[in-house]
């Protein structure tokens, strides 16, 4: 949904910083839940700064521990 703001504000050439954000490449991908590792999915048209920003997201969730604060917040919950 947020790659459609980005394409609205691109078609009638709104140039704002915070639409720009938006873009695919920006932000490199999404990350995938229900997974024990970082999956980040990206576009098939991806190019090298895609991968960068995906490989930097990655990092961010290994480094902010997410995943293993998730599954124990499933595990305490059953």
């Amino acid at each position: 949904m947020a790659e459609s703001f980005y394409d609205i504000g691109h078609s009638r050439n709104i140039n704002d910083e915070y639409i720009q954000r938006f873009h695919y490449e920006n932000y490199g991908g999404t990350p995938v839940l229900g997974v024990a590792k970082p999956v980040i999915t990206g576009h098939d048209i991806s190019k090298a700064p895609v991968f960068t920003n995906m490989i930097l997201l990655a990092e961010k969730i290994i480094l902010s521990n997410v995943i293993d604060e998730t599954v124990a917040s499933f595990k305490g919950g059953l």
